[in-house]
């Protein structure tokens, strides 16, 4: 079994997510049926900015590094507003770590830390063509409360 270290922070970890974020990205871009253009045109530049230029946004970010091979696999961006919405932003684990209950552990210390900071209500967006992924947030107590739909220009 690999050697996982979990560090924990806020802005100043936003840079090392960035490759994480990007195969995200195009995992989103390569799913989506209906707005692919938008993960293609989406740079991770732009998307940090929401978390650093917005200062009444709380923001924690959780990296888990794999420490034998020094190597940065998962990430997990949760935020709480200022009317205490906390909001599991962004959740990303290299596939070929999902066995291990990484993404678990990620989501246990975004609650946890949403639940500290008593929020009022707790969310997760799912992207279109990511659906897969409802199953494992059910498991938190996540359900599908409304779907938004956008039309596509």
């Amino acid at each position: 079994m690999n050697n996982f270290e979990f560090v924990a922070g806020s802005r100043e970890l936003l840079d090392f997510i960035k490759p994480l974020w990007e195969k995200l990205n195009k995992h989103h871009e390569a799913n989506s049926d209906h707005f692919s253009d938008s993960f293609m045109n989406l740079k991770f530049e732009i998307r940090k900015k929401k978390f650093v230029n917005d200062n009444s946004l709380e923001v924690k970010v959780d990296l888990i590094k794999d420490v034998e091979r020094d190597l940065y696999i998962g990430y997990c961006i949760s935020i709480i507003n200022k009317e205490l919405i906390g909001e599991i932003e962004s959740l990303f684990v290299e596939k070929e770590y999902r066995k291990y209950g990484l993404g678990d552990k990620l989501m246990n210390r975004a609650l946890e830390w949403l639940n500290s900071n008593q929020v009022k209500t707790k969310i997760i967006g799912v992207t279109e063509g990511n659906e897969n992924v409802l199953e494992f947030y059910k498991r938190y107590g996540f359900y599908k409360k409304r779907v938004i739909l956008e039309q596509k220009s």
